[in-house]
């Protein structure tokens, strides 16, 4: 018997606004949630903030050489250059193959110049941002960018073939047009590897999320062993108390209550509604991993050992 398909609570999502469209990705839970697509115009805009960075990088590099009291080694020539070179290496390895990997790596999956925009990078498949998918991705920038900028330099310069570089101009200006042709504006990397960059903005809030006082009253506390969740957990359920749709809080609701085997109050007056509930949990999963976080232990997802 075929599974029934899974369906989107989301779908009156004001997301088509301006042109904007989404990708739907399954939380850990099961439910559908539209995550907002990055525009062409925000990914380009974070590429040229993030190669400011990268270019800024070798220059920072020179003025603390300039600046270091090192004359002892500044006047030894060649240990200058070997020094020199060792820097001038892994400034280049770091920023040519390592500077998105570093960054989407980490807690955030953006870079700087996609923070500032807003931008974050997720797992298609609404799975953990795996190192694979982030390696793929960035390594797919080599055969996107870089290695047709070079033959497109060479020909420029009059070292290289012109009639390759004009077929590595065609190539490159196709894969960078390529987010403009889909409708997840996703680029070469992001389809091998899995992953899409979607928008994140910052929302105004008609309460705190963390804002507790009125869950206490009826007494919604949570065990440790209850708190099952990690900080990707957290994250989706904090977009679904800002949504605040209520099939979907709903549904999120039940999955989180079965999961922990939460026992409902015998008494039908008590019984949180479903906001209410999840207002709770938030708070408590929150103080939970950040208490933890302070010790040096993370747990990134549900998937992880559970921290003790």
């Amino acid at each position: 018997m075929a599974k029934p398909a899974k369906r989107d609570l989301m779908s009156d999502a004001p997301y088509g606004e301006y042109g904007r469209t989404a990708t739907l990705i399954s939380t850990p839970e099961g439910v559908i949630l539209p995550f907002i697509n990055a525009s062409f115009g925000e990914r380009l805009g974070a590429l040229l903030i993030d190669f400011l960075i990268m270019a800024a990088i070798p220059i920072v590099l020179l003025i603390v050489w300039v600046i270091l009291p090192m004359e002892h080694f500044k006047e030894d020539h060649k240990a200058a250059s070997s020094i020199m070179q060792v820097l001038g290496l892994a400034a280049w390895f770091f920023v040519r193959s390592g500077y998105f990997i570093f960054f989407e790596m980490g807690p955030k999956a953006a870079t700087p110049g996609k923070r500032a925009l807003k931008l974050r990078v997720v797992a298609h498949d609404g799975g953990r941002l795996t190192p694979a998918a982030v390696f793929t991705r960035n390594a797919l920038r080599e055969v996107e960018l870089y290695i047709p900028l070079g033959l497109i330099l060479g020909g420029a310069s009059g070292t290289g073939n012109p009639m390759l570089s004009l077929m590595a101009f065609l190539w490159a200006l196709a894969l960078v047009l390529l987010p403009l042709f889909n409708k997840q504006h996703a680029r070469l990397g992001d389809f091998l590897a899995g992953t899409r960059v979607i928008h994140m903005p910052k929302a105004s809030l008609s309460y705190d999320l963390a804002d507790l006082e009125g869950d206490a009253r009826i007494g919604l506390t949570f065990t440790p062993e209850q708190l099952a969740y990690g900080e990707m957990e957290l994250q989706v359920l904090e977009q679904v108390l800002r949504e605040r749709k209520p099939a979907v809080m709903r549904a999120v609701a039940d999955k989180i209550k079965a999961r922990i085997s939460w026992q409902a109050p015998k008494n039908s007056a008590d019984m949180p509604s479903d906001e209410t509930f999840l207002r709770a949990y938030y708070g408590a999963l929150r103080a939970w991993l950040e208490g933890k976080m302070l010790m040096g232990k993370r747990r990134k997802d549900k998937h992880e050992a559970a921290l003790t």
